[in-house]
């Protein structure tokens, strides 16, 4: 398993990048962080509240996923 450790500092740093520049949408954001030499319209254009419904559709299948492991 990973260092659980690392992800509060992670996201602390990308809390103060987009408090920094709030006009960004998330995937824009990620998409800079990052990048890629691939475009991705997709991830560039989402937005905000389409980005934290996808993040609820996935809780619901890790959700389902782990209580199948149990």
């Amino acid at each position: 398993m990973r260092d659980i450790n690392r992800i509060k500092p992670f996201l602390k740093r990308i809390e103060q990048i987009w408090n920094q520049n709030p006009d960004l949408r998330f995937g824009q954001l990620i998409l800079s962080i990052t990048k890629t030499s691939e475009p991705n319209p997709e991830l560039f254009y989402i937005e905000d509240n389409e980005f934290m419904e996808r993040i609820s559709e996935l809780e619901k299948l890790l959700e389902r996923k782990g209580q199948s492991d149990s």
